[in-house]
């Protein structure tokens, strides 16, 4: 009786034991991985704020300057408002100008070949409606506007017009025509002489965070949402953002109309960080009002131009670790029907779960570090090597770029963050050069052969550019045609111009992997290269980031090259 005692006290421990060692690992863990989901969240945003800015650049450069007649330079102004709403994948895209004589043209996409183009010449005049087929084709006169349209009177006009900011965002709205929430970004437009002439703007459907957010892999009690720092909601998860009202228009969801217990919770809680300056970016665990632990992830996301948003993802605490407590009640039941034999397998079991779930825990420790090419050797086939597995799986879904295999810019980030961070005292920081590449002509060879075709450039190009680094370097593909190098150990002008020099020589030979080239046809692209060295040019990614970007422009409008 006594030995059976022993064994039943020890196989007890072993349980306790295993219990508190796999709640704290796959607290860590879960922690990791949910600072990755809001992380690809926030990216999620940053690449529907990079395109808006892209549209706006696009429809009106910055370096433009505007006549007070609108007529003096319509055509060309149709142009680029058609090559604007391109760059928006989804339908119903629209940019749009207007100046301070009361004149406007606009431009929505309603197809890959169609669009709608709004034009207002004269102030007291209604707007006429065109549909045009194709860039080049002639617009072709539909209707005229039944009530007056004034440019002058709509917020997002002056808003532009009395902020200091060069870029400025109005409130989110409904579009009640979509049935879909939009924002919409606007800039000032200057004159010959310097002075105040009008605003170019552009709607941005946020149906596509939405729809990320729905596509989200989380478990039955986990939720992810974007809000407004009034409370408004944005996207969610398992939830529509706008709420559906009999014989009414449909309203925006708020936290306050507790349609979910979580998302009033969560925000009440969160609310504060609102009122910090600058981005935020942690975990934390905190009880809510009817007793439930809730294990959150949250990232502010801020531009100071009028954008504030967060990025919340929350678990329950219990969904965590059901299924440590479940394992803990059959490994207790085994150990009391197995007494000694159960003790000796015990033993051998735990010492090797205890070695995997450290070395599980030390790789995603340096993952979140930023050491993203850590590996994990694990060779089980239970659950932990599942875990380690699917961890693996969606390290690489995080960082890969799907098209192009280069890393994307939130494993850029993280390296980065790691070669800026802190050093050891005593040692000198390690020094690198950071390449902010952007090809030339890539919208030409989109245009006249085809996206499948553009695709194919960008991964020729992602290949040959490969090909000149070394095996250490580093390549991301931040979005569209823009690449960065990141060369660890660099820092000589010596050393980078080699580097270029290879790379620019490499992207002039014509393309091999096109489909569908005419015989005897070469397509080829160009490339323009900003440079920045750290910490000589910064000593954060955002400033090397900037700096590289500059240089960039600059070498493009040197060349005289385009998109």
């Amino acid at each position: 009786m006594p030995f059976v005692v022993l064994i039943a006290l020890l196989t007890g421990s072993l349980g306790v034991l295993w219990y508190w060692t796999g709640t704290r690992m796959v607290s860590t863990l879960s922690r990791q991985l949910m600072i990755e989901m809001v992380e690809r969240i926030g990216e999620a945003i940053d690449r529907n704020i990079y395109q808006s800015r892209a549209m706006l650049e696009v429809a009106f450069p910055t370096q433009m300057t505007a006549a007070p007649d609108l007529v003096e330079n319509l055509p060309a102004l149709q142009d680029r408002l058609w090559s604007a709403t391109w760059l928006d994948e989804q339908p119903g895209a629209y940019v749009y100008y207007a100046n301070i004589a009361g004149q406007g043209a606009g431009l929505k996409r309603e197809g890959q070949d169609r669009a709608e183009l709004r034009i207002k010449t004269v102030a007291g005049a209604h707007r006429y409606f065109f549909v045009q087929h194709g860039m080049n084709a002639a617009p072709v006169f539909t209707s005229t506007e039944d009530a007056l349209f004034e440019p002058r009177s709509r917020p997002w006009f002056k808003q532009a017009q009395a902020s200091a900011e060069a870029y400025t965002w109005t409130p989110t709205y409904i579009d009640f025509s979509a049935h879909d929430l939009v924002i919409t970004r606007a800039r000032k437009v200057f004159s010959d002489t310097g002075e105040f002439e009008g605003v170019v703007a552009a709607d941005i459907s946020l149906r596509s965070l939405q729809q990320f957010l729905g596509a989200l892999s989380l478990s039955a009690g986990a939720r992810a949402f974007i809000l407004e720092a009034n409370g408004q909601l944005i996207a969610g998860s398992d939830l529509p953002n706008l709420r559906e009202m009999p014989n009414a228009p449909p309203q925006r969801i708020n936290a306050a109309h507790r349609v979910d217990p979580m998302l009033l919770s969560v925000y009440r809680h969160l609310r504060p960080l609102f009122q910090i300056d600058g981005p935020v970016l942690d975990t934390a665990l905190y009880t809510d009002a009817d007793g439930t632990s809730i294990q959150y992830a949250y990232r502010r996301v801020t531009d100071g131009q009028g954008l504030d948003w967060l990025a919340i993802v929350a678990v329950p605490h219990d969904d965590m670790v059901a299924g440590i407590r479940s394992d803990v009640v059959l490994v207790m039941a085994l150990g009391l029907l197995a007494l000694g034999i159960a003790l000796g397998l015990g033993l051998w079991v735990f010492g090797g779960v205890a070695r995997d779930m450290r070395t599980l825990t030390h790789a995603v420790r340096r993952v979140g570090q930023g050491e993203i090419n850590t590996p994990i050797t694990l060779r089980r086939k239970d659950e932990i090597g599942e875990l380690a597995d699917n961890f693996q799986h969606m390290r690489h879904r995080l960082f890969t770029d799907p098209l192009t295999g280069c890393i994307n810019r939130n494993a850029l980030q993280h390296s980065l963050d790691a070669l800026t961070g802190p050093t050891p005292e005593g040692q000198p920081p390690q020094r690198f050069a950071l390449l902010f590449l952007d090809l030339n002509r890539f919208k030409p060879l989109n245009d006249q052969w085809g996206h499948d075709n553009g695709d194919r450039a960008l991964t020729e190009v992602a290949q040959r550019i490969k090909a000149q680094l070394r095996d250490d370097d580093l390549l991301a593909r931040l979005g569209g045609d823009e690449f960065v190098a990141v060369l660890e150990g660099v820092s000589q002008e010596r050393q980078i111009q080699s580097v270029r020099e290879k790379i620019e020589a490499e992207l002039q030979q014509p393309l091999r992997t096109l489909q569908g080239i005419p015989e005897g046809v070469e397509v080829t692209l160009g490339v323009a290269m900003g440079v920045a060295l750290y910490p000589r040019d910064g000593e954060d990614p955002q400033s090397l980031l900037k700096h590289a970007d500059q240089a960039m422009y600059h070498d493009k409008k040197t060349s005289g090259e385009s998109r």
